[in-house]
């Protein structure tokens, strides 16, 4: 009976350590792959506020009239405008929730921060979508209708530029670049890149 015993207990004993040495193994995998994560995400974070900054600069220079200088102006914070889209690796945690291993995992609130990443990406992302969606259907067509995209007829980009409906473009293009840095600022995707990273850390670092 003894010997059954130990036999149990040095079974155990195996197990549990390599449930251990599995766990640890995941862990560094989603560390791994959430230290890119933020690197990325700082990245949108900035263009996106370099962006929102710049267009709030276009827009109080509104009529443009004419105005070499501001005109001039236009064009240098037309410069910070970029389109950038946040996509993150997921796939050490997805595998990890479908596969079941989450359960080697013994940190339970590191657990809910990983069950919850997917649903948390996906409420950043559809405020992003509307955002690409509108520079997509409706910003980037009217520019290649109105707008000589070979500059040679600077007449006519000055023309297109004084209207009313490009203003309004603009004007909306901040208001929606706006309402992706709310949701940055309110939602809690930055705290669960950060709360990931910190809670998989390895131990002797």
């Amino acid at each position: 009976m003894i010997g059954i015993l130990l036999a149990l207990q040095v079974s155990n004993w195996n197990q549990e350590r390599k449930d251990r040495i599995s766990e640890r193994k995941l862990l560094d995998n989603i560390h791994r792959d959430f230290i890119q994560n933020k690197v990325s995400f700082d990245s949108v974070k900035a263009i996106n506020y370099r962006g929102l900054n710049a267009l709030e600069k276009m827009v109080a220079l509104f009529p443009l009239n004419s105005d070499t200088l501001k005109y001039a102006a236009y064009k240098k914070y037309n410069l910070d405008l970029d389109i950038v889209i946040y996509s993150p690796y997921s796939s050490s945690v997805e595998s990890a929730v479908n596969s079941n291993s989450l359960q080697l995992i013994q940190d339970k609130i590191l657990q809910k921060y990983l069950v919850s990443w997917k649903d948390v990406l996906l409420d950043y992302q559809e405020d992003e979508k509307v955002y690409i969606d509108y520079l997509t259907d409706f910003y980037m067509p009217y520019f290649r209708d109105a707008f000589d995209m070979t500059q040679k007829d600077t007449v006519m980009n000055m023309a297109s530029r004084n209207t009313i409906k490009y203003q309004n473009m603009i004007i909306s293009r901040r208001n929606f670049l706006q309402n992706v840095i709310n949701t940055i600022e309110e939602e809690p995707i930055e705290n669960h890149i950060n709360e990931i990273i910190r809670l998989t850390q390895p131990i002797n670092q």
